[in-house]
C-alpha cells in the first residue's frame, strides 16, 4: 500500500508519531539502510539513530573494486570471501550488532528518560540476517562446535552468489549459524528486558518481539530471504507481553498489520482513520475473535499471497497463474491443488483482486531516493542488492 522499499508518504499512519501526540517519548535504535531517515522513517520518533559499524573507507574502496568486476567472475566471487572473511576477522558488519543496538537502549534510560513519562522504543535487531556470523560463545551454549573463520565465510558467501552449489553438510552448518545469530540476539534482547525490571517497570511495559522475514535454506529450492512468499519466509514470530495478561500460545492466525491497531487496543488510544488491520488484543485476553485473511506481497505486487489456517493461495498477476495449498496436509505447500478446488481458488482471487484494486486507489507519486555509495554497499552486503 506504500510501495515497499520507497520513501514513506507523510501522509502514512506512524505510530511514533501518534504516540508521540498523545505524551509518550519516542526513540528508535536500527542500523537497516532501508529504514532511514531518507525514506522517513523517522517521523515521529524525538530521537531516531541510524548506525552501522566498521570502516565506511574499506567498504568504499570494496565496492569501488567491485563495480568493476563482472559479479560471474572468479575474481569477484573470490572478493566476496574476502569480504566475509575480514568482516569475521576485524568485527567490521554492514549494520550495527545487537550489543550496540542493546547499549543504545539502555544509555537511552541512564541518560535521557527521566523515570516517569510513557516512552515508545523501537529496537530493530539485524543480527539473524544474512550473513551469518555468531561470537563463537553463542554456538557453545547450544553445544554445537564454533566452525573455522574461513568456513564461516565460505558458507556465507556461498549462499549468496552460488546457492546452487551449496551441499546437505554445508545447509546444515548454515542452520548452526543462524541458531547461534538467534541465541546472540536473545541475549541482548534479555539484558534490555532485564533493565525493565531491575527499574520495576517491566509488568507495567508492553514488550512485542516479532520479525520482518523469515529465512529460505533450501525450501522451494531458493535461500535467503528473496521475495518470494512460502510460509518460510512468510510466518515470523510474535510475542506480546503485556499489563494484566496471562502467558498463553495463540493458534489463530494474525497478521503483522494487526500489530498497530493491537498496541492502540492495549493502550486504550483512538485508532488512527488510515490505520489498516485489526486489533488482536481479544485473543491475547483469551477472547473469541473472527480469523482475517493475510494478504502477502512479493515482487512489487506481481506476486500475490492469501492465507489462512487452513489454506494458502498464490497469484502471479501478469502470469494469471495460480497455486493453492492445503496446509492442514501439505504444511510445506509442496502440492499444488488449484485444479481441485475452484471454488476455494475463486473465493481468494476476489480477495486478492479487492486488495489490488485498493493498493491502486491509495498509489501516489513519491519521491525517488538516490542512496549513497556506502549505503548501496550495505544493502548488496545485507542480500538486498545484486
Amino acid at each position: 500500500m506504500y510501495g515497499g522499499y520507497g520513501y514513506l508518504n507523510e501522509g502514512r499512519p506512524f505510530i511514533a508519531e501518534t504516540l508521540k501526540e498523545v505524551g509518550f517519548n519516542t526513540v528508535g535504535f536500527h542500523s537497516n539502510p532501508h529504514l532511514g531517515a531518507k525514506q522517513n522513517y523517522d517521523s515521529g520518533f524525538q530521537i531516531f539513530n541510524d548506525s552501522a559499524e566498521g570502516s565506511d573507507s574499506v567498504a568504499t574502496i570494496k565496492d569501488r573494486v567491485e563495480r568493476r568486476l563482472d559479479p560471474d567472475s572468479t575474481i569477484y566471487s573470490l572478493l566476496r570471501r574476502i569480504w566475509h572473511y575480514f568482516t569475521l576477522t576485524t568485527d567490521s558488519s554492514a549494520y550495527a550488532k545487537a550489543p550496540t543496538i542493546t547499549q543504545n537502549a539502555l544509555n537511552w534510560f541512564d541518560d535521557t528518560w527521566d523515570g516517569e513519562e510513557p516512552f515508545f522504543m523501537w529496537l530493530h535487531y539485524m543480527d539473524v540476517h544474512y550473513p551469518f556470523q555468531p561470537p563463537e560463545r553463542f554456538l557453545e551454549e547450544l553445544d554445537i562446535d564454533p566452525l573455522p573463520k574461513r568456513r564461516v565465510a565460505e558458507l556465507n558467501g556461498k549462499m549468496q552468489e552460488n546457492p546452487e552449489e551449496l551441499t546437505k553438510e554445508d545447509v546444515d552448518d548454515l542452520l548452526k549459524l543462524y541458531d547461534g545469530e538467534i541465541r546472540f540476539t536473545d541475549h541482548y534482547i534479555g539484558k534490555v528486558l532485564n533493565e525493565l525490571e531491575e527499574r520495576d517497570i517491566l509488568d507495567e511495559t508492553i514488550v512485542v518481539i516479532t520479525a520482518d522475514h523469515g529465512e529460505a535454506f533450501g525450501e522451494h529450492g531458493r535461500f535467503g530471504h528473496h521475495p518470494y512468499l512460502y510460509d518460510e519466509l512468510l510466518r515470523v514470530p510474535l510475542i506480546v507481553h503485556a499489563p494484566g495478561l496471562e502467558s498463553r500460545t495463540v493458534d489463530q492466525q494474525v497478521s503483522l498489520l494487526d500489530l498497530g491497531p493491537t498496541l492502540y487496543d492495549l493502550l486504550d488510544i483512538e485508532t488512527p482513520d488510515a490505520v489498516q488491520g485489526t486489533s488482536f488484543a481479544p485473543l491475547l485476553r483469551d477472547e473469541e475473535m473472527e480469523e482475517e485473511v493475510a494478504i502477502a506481497t512479493g515482487k512489487s505486487g506481481g506476486t500475490l499471497a492469501c492465507r489462512t489456517s487452513e489454506w494458502k493461495c498464490f497469484w502471479k498477476v501478469e502470469e494469471d497463474k495460480i497455486e493453492l495449498y492445503d496446509l492442514q496436509s501439505d504444511p510445506d505447500e509442496l502440492e499444488d491443488v488449484s485444479t481441485n478446488y475452484p471454488d476455494v481458488v475463486s473465493e481468494f482471487q476476489e480477495v486478492m483482486q479487492l486488495y489490488l484494486d485498493e493498493a491502486e486507489e491509495a498509489d501516489i507519486d513519491l519521491p525517488d531516493i538516490k542512496e549513497s555509495a556506502e549505503v548501496e554497499q550495505r544493502l548488496r552486503d545485507l542480500g538486498y542488492v545484486d
